[in-house]
């Protein structure tokens, strides 16, 4: 079975949930700065018209598979990955693994005060944890707060929730000077933990159909949802292409 699998030229890991918080627990050993990216179909057509987060995407240490929609793709393009990796159970392993280990998290992003009910709801579980927060609104001020405090409390993980490609880019530019071991653009991942939003039901989840209820939270996501049949239309295309 490939280790890396390309769709529409972004390149995916082709691992399970095990096997991706494993490769987190070496990068945290590793005294470098660790990207894991987290692609579903939206992000990979996004890529594929703005060259720099295809770069980024393509760079990262760990790119998993956050979609159905990419399980299905690769199973058009005749391969098959292992299994999807939701940004929010990848968050919720790794926050257990953080409060076994003692390990320092920074929340960045999404509304103000949700990070910080987000970091209120876990320590309930994970008295452990050490988190600091900081709202997604920045200027330029606010960005070298919030650098400076990263550096400062020597940060073992660095989420952030802007949205793609912000996140992304954000994290390529500060990760390594920062020298952040692990950092994840983890998108709505906040206002789930703080219990603003809710996921799906698991039968929903199950069928893939997410999107779906999200779009029913949030109906200004709509316009995005045009992203799947080009994906699917994409994907046709670099099948016929292969063969």
């Amino acid at each position: 079975m490939q280790n890396k699998i390309e769709i529409l030229g972004v390149e995916v890991d082709n691992l399970t949930l095990d096997e991706a918080l494993s490769q987190i627990e070496s990068f945290l050993n590793s005294g470098q700065a660790n990207l894991i990216v987290t692609p579903n179909p939206e992000m990979i057509i996004r890529a594929n018209y703005d060259q720099q987060l295809k770069r980024i995407l393509n760079s990262a240490e760990l790119a998993l598979a956050d979609g159905v929609g990419l399980l299905l793709a690769a199973k058009m393009l005749g391969v098959e990955l292992k299994e999807r990796v939701t940004g929010v159970e990848l968050v919720q392993r790794l926050l257990k693994l953080g409060n076994q280990m003692g390990l320092r998290f920074y929340f960045l992003g999404a509304e103000p005060e949700i990070a910080a009910q987000a970091k209120k709801n876990l320590q309930v579980q994970y008295p452990n944890l050490m988190i600091k927060t900081h709202h997604g609104y920045l200027d330029r001020r606010l960005e070298e707060k919030v650098v400076a405090e990263i550096e400062a409390n020597q940060i073992d993980v660095l989420l952030v929730g802007m949205g793609v490609p912000l996140q992304e880019k954000w994290l390529n530019k500060y990760l390594t000077p920062l020298e952040v071991p692990v950092g994840i653009g983890v998108g709505g991942v906040f206002d789930i933990l703080a219990g603003k939003k809710r996921r799906a039901p698991v039968a929903m989840q199950k069928f893939g159909l997410e999107w779906f209820f999200r779009l029913l939270q949030e109906p200004s996501r709509a316009g995005r949802i045009v992203a799947i049949p080009e994906f699917v239309l994409k994907v046709l295309r670099q099948r016929l292409k292969n063969k």
